[in-house]
């Protein structure tokens, strides 16, 4: 079983490389999105989904280390780690061609627990050890963590100006809000009962400030770049407050 698991990171790392090359416009390349689709506040700026080049890489490195030496780490992480990887890819892919936005926050659902699960495996075993494998593993698993978190949040939006039958243009501060409050809540739960990886925050982190910069230079709503600032502030120094004391495990010792 665990060989299966290996063994099925490799055809996702493809599955995600191919993302690299085929443009999408789900995922941000292609170019035509914005003409297509508007400008809802909830946009990350142009460059800001860049990061999923950065996890595919540093996951697609993660698989094949995996399978050239295994080891008890890569095991444990593998199944929930590839079926993240798997759901989230094929979305990316099919996405621009299906007009069910009620899907998407159910599909980053999915995504996000098996993500969260292979982050709670590695926050059980201990974390980052100091070695360079290990940081691979610990970046692979919290970036992709954190980077769940930020499509589902980003995807709450346009189901809620759905449900309500609103454009981009209306209600913004809604629509703004209605993705930052269950980002803090879900920030805080996985901070809380899952892991403090830092690669995690840093993924949240990034995804705020490309969130924040879109609002202020491109649809020039100020007082949400701003908001999206603070949300971050709240949400990173969490991390700084509590990320001295080791991992989740050994807080709960602790305590």
């Amino acid at each position: 079983m665990r060989n299966m698991a290996r063994l099925a990171l490799l055809p996702v790392a493809v599955l995600q490389l191919a993302l690299l090359i085929i443009p999408s416009p789900e995922a941000g390349w292609g170019g035509g999105s914005v003409a297509d689709i508007g400008l809802p506040p909830e946009q990350l700026i142009e460059g800001g989904l860049a990061l999923w080049a950065v996890i595919f890489l540093a996951f697609t490195a993660f698989a094949v280390i995996a399978n050239l030496k295994p080891a008890h780490v890569e095991d444990r992480v593998a199944a929930p780690l590839a079926l993240a990887g798997f759901i989230s890819a094929v979305w990316l892919l099919a996405s621009p061609y299906m007009d069910w936005i009620w899907l998407a926050p159910l599909v980053w659902f999915a995504a996000m627990l098996c993500a969260w699960e292979a982050a709670y495996r590695l926050d059980v075993i201990g974390g980052f050890d100091g070695t360079g494998r290990r940081l691979l593993t610990c970046m692979t698993v919290g970036l992709l963590t954190g980077w769940m978190v930020v499509n589902l949040a980003l995807s709450l939006p346009p189901l809620g100006r759905w449900m309500f039958g609103l454009g981009y243009s209306e209600a913004v501060w809604m629509s703004l809000w209605v993705a930052l409050v269950p980002l803090i809540g879900i920030a805080w739960l996985f901070a809380s009962k899952v892991s403090r990886s830092l690669w995690f925050f840093v993924a949240l982190g990034w995804g705020l400030i490309a969130l924040a910069l879109h609002n202020w230079y491109i649809v020039e709503l100020h007082g949400l770049a701003i908001a999206a600032l603070i949300v971050g502030w709240i949400v990173i120094g969490r991390r700084i407050r509590y990320g001295a004391s080791g991992s989740r495990v050994t807080r709960n010792r602790l305590e």
